[in-house]
């Protein structure tokens, strides 16, 4: 789009970023910009009264396909879904269909060139990416990138990249900041006491939340709204009061059970936030996305290797994290479960092996010279990860470990990584969204915006350029 901007962008905005995202389409250099939300009152196209409308008919007739979506859409949309898997196949198929119609709606009213949000994290959004993807509208997800102080775009984990290689000295200032042994996520602040006093005040905050947002369902008539629903307790991901005991069941004396095994046979297990997008959004095989049973098997097949396995739950999991999966994993021969107050990074340092689904520290372990089994996302690269593509692998990651050829230029492989990421990163105020105020927007916000149209622009150019040459080689 090298600046034919003319026509619409369409933002989908979640709760409390309607007017940031409303500011950032307005000055990405479109003529128009909408925002369309599954909010009351939110956007400038609001999906729920027809979302209700076509909900209530399609579950009368137990619909199971529509003109948008088939059987197989629908299975897939719900398995990935946090929400619509706890619900009646009936339930769920009247959801998603229904989703589909209102936004198809909006698609026809709008006609937009390209949709904008952020990370695909449950139906909704999904639902909307895969109507436009078959519209030929690219669905771009706006996230934080690993490299501190850039965003980036993606489509469902995979890293839009463009431009030509980065500079070789950008490179090596970002090597320096990411593989320092203190480089922790933006997402994680700071130092807790994880405590129960603790998982009690989180506990019972959530619960009264749940229990606040059901009644306002009811008060609104929206009780299928999916803001409302992710709240409830029903949902099998909740944790219950019993789930307290995870305080008991750290390992305090793990240091001492982990000396008897080598470096290279020490495996950590970073758990990630549960449910998690990346989790549900990113991983291409179904079979992948049964978490739980995926890490358990995943440890089983390292117990019997001979490896000892560190299991480092998310800091920000603490008072959500049910008890059956470490009883599980505590079940296995060899396997510690470690202080919350132990740092991914401490742990890591100490393990010659990672493995994680699409947590961040699969990349931190790639660029600490670990061996680190991860899937395919936006960090990796073909030759400094052993990816993790099919549930068949997993009785075999320990023979795919000692496979794997040990780094012999790690600093080379540390500038393979980082040099990927930056050609999909830009650098932006990413968390302009806190506290923003339309009546006074931050200078962030604005430029954000700009540097966001001229992102799209780019990977619009690259798509006109690849399509052209494939026209060209087909003669």
């Amino acid at each position: 789009m090298s600046d034919d901007r003319k026509g619409t962008v369409l933002i989908y905005s979640i709760h409390r970023t309607e007017p940031w995202f409303r500011h950032l389409g307005q000055n990405m250099g479109f003529d128009r910009s909408f925002t369309v939300s599954d909010l009351p009152g939110e956007g400038d196209f609001c999906v729920v009264d027809d979302f209700k409308a076509h909900q209530a008919a399609f579950y009368r007739a137990s619909a199971t396909a529509s003109d948008l979506l088939d059987e197989d859409d629908l299975a897939e949309i719900r398995a990935r879904c946090r929400v619509l898997r706890f619900l009646s196949v009936r339930r769920a198929a009247a959801m998603t269909l229904a989703m589909a119609e209102a936004f198809q709606s909006v698609l026809d009213r709008t006609r937009p060139d390209v949709i904008v949000s952020f990370p695909i994290d449950r139906y909704v959004s999904d639902v909307l990416s895969i109507i436009a993807r078959r519209r030929g509208i690219p669905f771009y997800e706006l996230t934080v990138s690993a490299i501190p102080d850039m965003s980036m775009l993606m489509q469902k984990g995979v890293l839009c990249r463009h431009g030509p290689e980065p500079d070789p000295a950008e490179v090596d200032r970002h090597v320096q900041a990411l593989a320092t042994p203190l480089f922790t996520p933006s997402y994680v602040q700071g130092v807790a006491n994880f405590n129960q006093l603790r998982f009690l005040k989180v506990f019972g905050y959530f619960r009264l939340r749940g229990f606040v947002f059901w009644l306002i369902s009811l008060w609104k008539g929206d009780r299928l709204n999916l803001h409302y629903l992710d709240a409830q307790s029903f949902l099998g991901h909740k944790p219950t009061l019993s789930d307290r005991v995870i305080t008991r069941m750290v390992d305090y004396g793990w240091r001492e059970k982990i000396d008897a095994f080598p470096k290279k046979r020490r495996v950590l297990f970073g758990l990630q936030l549960f449910p998690e997008a990346s989790i549900d959004y990113w991983i291409h095989d179904l079979e992948l996305i049964e978490h739980e049973d995926l890490v358990v098997e995943a440890a089983e097949a390292f117990s019997a290797a001979g490896y000892t396995v560190l299991v480092k739950d998310h800091p920000l999991q603490f008072g959500f994290r049910q008890t059956g999966l470490i009883r599980r994993l505590l079940a296995l021969p060899n396997v510690v479960f470690l202080p919350y107050e132990v740092s991914g990074m401490e742990a890591l340092s100490l393990c010659g092996v990672n493995f994680t689904c699409t947590g961040t520290l699969g990349l931190q372990a790639a660029l600490a010279g670990a061996k680190s089994v991860t899937t395919r996302n936006y960090y990796t690269t073909d030759d400094d990860f052993i990816l993790l593509e099919n549930r068949a692998q997993v009785p075999r990651l320990p023979e795919l470990v000692e496979a794997f050829p040990e780094v012999e230029d790690l600093p080379s492989r540390q500038r393979r990584i980082v040099a990927n990421l930056l050609r999909g990163s830009f650098p932006c105020d990413f968390f302009s969204f806190k506290g923003f105020d339309p009546s006074n927007p931050s200078e962030g916000a604005t430029a954000l915006g700009r540097i966001l149209g001229r992102e799209v622009a780019s990977l619009k150019e690259i798509k006109a350029a690849t399509l052209k040459q494939r026209l060209d080689d087909a003669g």
